[in-house]
């Protein structure tokens, strides 16, 4: 069981991934840069191929008139300088070259740091707003620090390209098209690897993580493309990316409450304190219209309520006559022992399959001291007598308690009908 829980975690890492904040903590292929392409010109590479490599990879161009005259003295084409502008256009936001002024370069930049797990520096693109919700520390204790060598085979394989950045005053909204693995096929092989075999013998963690890692450490690692959209903010120190902690540390309670609720509903359901039940799962949907689980056994409920109310309604009508405690044997035999007797009738119109009679022994004070149910009409496959109760019909009864109550018993007991089942 400790081999499958560490598996387990393990598909949790790899299927959390993808979660950080309102971004994700996994890692990128590096973004193509100003050097970049300097490099690639003095190796001599045609400017077909460095323009191809442009449109294919994810970029980070300075493109101010400093950098541009540099690219041209160094001996960049204009074909190429063309191409990293046509490239940068949706992304390019005019200011100053200040990290800070321009809202590409700082989710550039936080994106950078938290997808290589430097959280610190990521913490410094969050805007106060967010920092006000959660401290440093909070967010430090949150990341995970599982790692293995599975999880960096599936990491090298990440990468982002942030498509368009749209401003409106001190307020962004800028697409991101992540590229991560399918970790719905990769979910499947994990749980393929480590569930328990036909032998009943678990795989190793360790074989199971070193089988992964050599399946998906090649070029043909299942990937998936999904757009993500992040909001920056503009504060006195310039563009920040905000993740919207206050809301999500809202979702968070709200779910804690949901669950304390549910946990409640569920242990009054299980007690038959079906009014209690109800009154917690409309508490419930109340905070959460949604829940299916709620809604399913709300409506569970509610049919149980009215088939309690409606047996209820008709216990009046079902008679407990003559009780009394006597002497009696088992199916004639042995010698007289305590017994209860008596006889119900069926005063109603519909027949019964079901009567159930609660016996309350009494002590010497004319107190209970104890209880036990009785059913003189009962219809099973099991049952002996498997005769219903008709309307206008009687059916007497005798059982021997002389084993079923305390020493301190008086000798005297009261009863009544406690419950019945209609026959359909």
């Amino acid at each position: 069981m400790q081999k499958r829980s560490r598996i387990l975690l393990l598909v949790v890492i790899v299927l959390g991934i993808t979660v950080l904040g309102n971004g994700f903590g996994i890692a990128t292929k590096k973004s193509l840069t100003n050097n970049d392409i300097v490099s690639l010109v003095k190796a001599g590479l045609s400017d077909k191929i460095i323009i191809l490599l442009i449109q294919k990879s994810e970029i980070q161009f300075d493109l101010t008139p400093d950098a541009l005259i540099e690219l041209k003295q160094v001996g960049v084409s204009n074909a190429v300088i063309e191409a990293m502008l046509r490239a940068s256009t949706t992304l390019l936001v005019v200011g100053d070259s200040k990290t800070g002024s321009n809202p590409v370069k700082v989710l550039s930049k936080y994106l950078d740091a938290s997808l290589h797990g430097r959280y610190e520096e990521t913490y410094q693109y969050v805007s106060t707003k967010d920092k006000a919700i959660k401290t440093l520390q909070q967010y430090l204790a949150e990341q995970s620090k599982e790692e293995s060598p599975l999880t960096e085979a599936l990491i090298n394989k990440i990468s982002y390209k942030i498509k368009e950045v749209i401003v409106s005053g001190n307020k962004a909204k800028a697409d991101v098209d992540i590229t991560i693995p399918d970790f719905a096929v990769i979910f499947k092989d994990i749980l393929a690897a480590g569930l328990i075999s036909g032998f009943g013998q678990e795989k190793d963690e360790k074989e199971i993580d070193k089988m992964l890692t050599e399946k998906y450490k090649g070029e043909d690692i299942p990937m998936v493309t999904t757009a993500q959209t992040f909001d920056l903010v503009k504060e006195a120190d310039g563009w920040k990316v905000f993740l919207d902690w206050e809301t999500e540390k809202k979702e968070a309670e709200k779910k804690r409450k949901v669950e304390a609720l549910l946990s409640e509903a569920r242990q009054l359901k299980k007690q038959k304190k079906l009014y209690g039940a109800l009154k917690k799962y409309d508490e419930v949907l109340e905070l959460d219209s949604q829940i299916v689980e709620a809604k399913q056994d709300k409506e569970e409920i509610l049919k149980e309520i009215k088939a309690f109310e409606e047996k209820q309604s008709y216990i009046k009508y079902i008679e407990l006559k003559g009780f009394k405690v006597g002497k009696g044997s088992r199916f004639g035999l042995g010698e007289p022992e305590p017994a209860i007797f008596g006889k119900v009738i069926n005063h109603g119109n519909r027949t019964l399959r079901k009567v159930k009679v609660t016996v309350y022994f009494l002590g010497k004070d004319g107190k209970p001291i104890a209880e036990e149910d009785y059913y003189p009409v009962l219809v099973t496959e099991f049952s002996f007598d498997n005769k219903p109760l008709k309307p206008g019909y009687i059916k007497e009864f005798g059982y021997v308690v002389g084993d079923k109550v305390p020493s301190e018993w008086s000798g005297k007991a009261r009863a009544k009908i406690s419950d019945i089942e209609f026959q359909e």
